[in-house]
């Protein structure tokens, strides 16, 4: 699941939205609202691809990520390699469906008014394209950050405020799967791009 919510840009991976299901033991997700890379547009971005946090790699046992957690990374990301013109045929349709658009209920935008999220629909080309990009091989890193992302200023809907938005640039070459499986466990579990996660992702657990 961490290589599927990477790809896919999943973002608001805190506790409370990974359960475990007590009856068979299997990892469960909840709450998919920031996916396509919403996540890296709230004022607080996320910069890790998925959560790898110091308590998770505990659970993987002795072998930490070099067990079967990055072996099945490996197998999921070349899967979706593989089949990349069948995923991004399934996504494409959430693009140019003109009847689909994801909205916040009142109830979710209460919860999400700390984070400063603001009404968001359904995923644009520019995400079809960040998709793509990865299943290439590509990886916008939080180090690269300043030197690799140009910014736009947009107004915010129906205020007169302002806002610094970012739009994604590429210029590594691809990497083979094994190094991209490698840089982002490096990235999910550096512990400087953990601190500058939004205090409720609970960076610290």
């Amino acid at each position: 699941m961490s290589m599927i919510g990477f790809v896919l840009g999943l973002g608001d991976r805190h506790g409370e939205n990974i359960l475990i299901d007590v009856t068979e033991g299997c990892v469960v997700h909840v709450d998919f609202n920031l996916i396509f890379h919403k996540g890296e547009y709230l004022p607080v971005r996320e910069v890790v691809p998925f959560r790898l946090t110091r308590n998770m790699v505990n659970g993987f046992g002795p072998t930490g990520v070099e067990g079967s957690f990055r072996r099945s990374c490996e197998s999921t990301l070349r899967v979706m390699r593989e089949n990349k013109d069948t995923l991004l045929t399934v996504i494409q349709t959430f693009v140019h469906d003109p009847l689909l658009e994801w909205i916040n209920t009142e109830a979710r935008a209460q919860q999400n008014k700390g984070r400063g999220q603001q009404k968001l629909n359904a995923p644009s080309t520019e995400s079809v394209q960040l998709i793509l990009k990865r299943l290439e091989g590509h990886i916008v890193s939080p180090e690269a950050s300043t030197n690799n992302l140009d910014y736009d200023v947009v107004i915010i809907p129906k205020t007169n405020l302002m806002k610094w938005v970012y739009k994604h640039k590429f210029s590594c070459a691809p990497m083979s799967l094994e190094g991209q499986v490698a840089k982002l466990i490096d990235i999910a579990s550096d512990e400087k791009n953990l601190a500058q996660m939004y205090i409720g992702w609970g960076p610290f657990i």
